[in-house]
C-alpha cells in the first residue's frame, strides 16, 4: 500500500465506523467476532486484534477511557451554588489537587464561614497534612476559619499545630490563654501554663515574656487572693483598694509594680485614672506635682507628656481650677491655649490671652462666657486698664 493511499484512507470524510445497532452487521457480524480491523483496500488483509496489541495494553487502555468517561465534575461554580441555596452536593468528585483549589478559592470567595468550614475540612480529609497547611498558609481567610473551628472544637493542640505549620507563631499566645479559659483554681492555671510555656519552644521572646509576666501575675495572685484577668486590672483594683483604706498609702502599690515589672507610663496611666475616679484631687497632686526650687512653682512629673495628662484627667470631669493647675503644665503656649479653649477653662484662656497682650482675642472672647459672671468682669477690667499695653 503506497503512502498516499493511507494518507487518503485516514484523512477522508466517507470512511464511517462501526454501528453494533446496524442490522447489516448483526447478521454478519458472528464470522468476524474475532477479528476488529480490516482494511477496505486490503480486503483480504484480516488481523486478530491481539496480533496488533497484546491484552494487558488493551485492557489499561480501555481502563484509561473508563476514567476518563468517570471523571465528569461539575463545576466548582455549580457546587459551591448549591451549597449556598442548600441543595444536595459532593465533594468527594474533586480528586485533582488543582480542582481542589479552585474549590478553596471559590468558597473563601463566598465569604460564608460554613461553606469555607465544609471545603477546608474536605481537603483536610484529602490532602496530605504539609500540602495541607501549606495552602492555608497562603491564604489567611482560610487560616482564621480553621482556627475558629478548632477553638469551638476546644482542639488547642490541633491549633497550636496550624499556627506553627503556617507561619502564626504570633497568634499562639492565643493557645495558652485558651489553655487557661474556664480554670477556676489559679494553682491548676499556673501549672498549666507553665506546661505551655514547655511545650511551645516556637514562641517568639515577647511571646515567652508575656507568658511569663502571666505566670507571675497567677503567682501573685495566688499568694494575694487577687482575681483580675491583666495586670494592670490587678494594678487598678489594688490601687482603689490601697487608697480606700489609706489615702497616702503607696508601699504595696510600688512592690505590685515591682514585682510585675509594670513599665512607668502604664502604672502613672492607672494611678491617675484611679485617682481621679476616686476624686482624690489633693493625693493626685501630691502623686504628679513636684516642687520646682528654680521656678518657686509645682510642676508636674511622669512620663506622659503634659497634653496626655491633661486631656486623660478631664475625662473625670475635675474641677476647672484642678484642670488649670496641670494646664499651666504645658510647656507649649499654644498647645496650652487650645487645651484650655476645649475644655473650657475660661479663667486660664483669658490670662493666657491678658499675658500674650492679644485685645482683639480677649474681645472676641468675651463672648463666649456668661455675661456679668466672674470671668466676664475678668475680661472687663483687662480691658479697661490703663496699666495694659496691647500689641493690637
Amino acid at each position: 500500500m503506497s503512502s498516499k493511499t493511507e494518507d487518503d484512507f485516514w484523512n477522508t470524510s466517507s470512511s464511517s465506523g462501526f454501528n453494533f445497532d446496524d442490522e447489516e452487521f448483526q447478521e454478519t457480524s458472528e464470522p468476524y467476532k474475532d477479528f476488529v480491523f480490516s482494511s477496505t483496500l486490503e480486503e483480504s488483509s484480516i488481523f486478530p486484534i491481539h496480533s496488533l496489541i497484546s491484552k494487558t495494553c488493551l485492557d489499561l487502555i480501555l481502563d484509561d477511557v473508563k476514567s476518563t468517561n468517570e471523571y465528569i465534575i461539575s463545576p466548582v461554580g455549580e457546587t459551591i451554588k448549591k451549597m449556598s441555596n442548600g441543595q444536595t452536593y459532593s465533594l468527594e468528585i474533586y480528586k485533582r489537587f488543582i480542582d481542589k483549589m479552585l474549590l478553596l478559592d471559590a468558597a473563601l470567595g463566598t465569604m460564608d464561614g460554613n461553606i469555607i468550614l465544609n471545603v477546608i475540612l474536605f481537603l483536610k480529609t484529602t490532602l496530605c497534612q504539609n500540602i495541607f497547611y501549606h495552602q492555608l498558609s497562603k491564604r489567611k481567610l482560610a487560616v482564621r476559619h480553621y482556627a475558629s473551628h478548632l477553638i469551638v472544637k476546644n482542639s488547642l493542640s490541633d491549633l497550636a499545630e496550624l499556627y506553627m505549620a503556617t507561619g502564626h507563631n504570633s497568634f499562639l499566645k492565643q493557645v495558652y490563654h485558651l489553655k487557661g479559659r474556664g480554670i477556676r483554681n489559679k494553682e491548676t492555671h499556673y501549672k498549666v501554663l507553665e506546661n505551655v510555656m514547655i511545650e511551645n519552644l516556637q514562641l517568639s521572646n515577647d511571646e515567652k515574656q508575656e507568658l511569663n509576666e502571666h505566670l507571675q501575675l497567677l503567682k501573685w495572685q495566688i499568694d494575694k487572693n487577687g482575681n483580675c484577668a491583666s495586670i494592670i486590672e490587678q494594678l487598678a483594683v489594688l490601687c482603689r483598694t490601697e487608697w480606700e483604706r489609706n489615702k497616702n498609702s503607696n508601699d504595696v502599690i510600688m512592690d505590685f509594680k515591682k514585682q510585675l515589672k509594670i513599665d512607668d507610663f502604664a502604672f502613672e496611666w492607672t494611678a491617675m485614672n484611679v485617682l481621679s475616679s476616686m476624686q482624690l484631687w489633693t493625693q493626685l497632686t501630691g502623686f504628679f506635682m513636684k516642687p520646682n526650687w528654680l521656678t518657686k512653682r509645682h510642676s508636674l512629673k511622669t512620663v506622659m507628656c503634659p497634653e496626655i495628662f491633661v486631656h486623660g484627667l478631664s475625662r473625670h470631669q475635675p474641677p476647672k481650677d484642678v484642670l488649670e493647675q496641670y494646664l499651666n503644665s504645658v510647656s507649649d503656649s499654644e498647645k496650652s491655649l487650645y487645651l484650655g479653649i476645649k475644655l473650657n477653662c475660661h479663667k486660664f484662656v483669658i490670662q493666657q490671652y491678658i499675658n500674650q497682650k492679644d485685645r482683639l482675642a480677649l474681645i472676641a472672647y468675651k463672648s463666649k462666657v456668661s455675661p456679668q459672671n466672674q470671668e466676664y468682669f475678668l475680661i472687663e477690667n483687662a480691658l479697661q486698664s490703663s496699666d495694659k499695653k496691647w500689641k493690637n
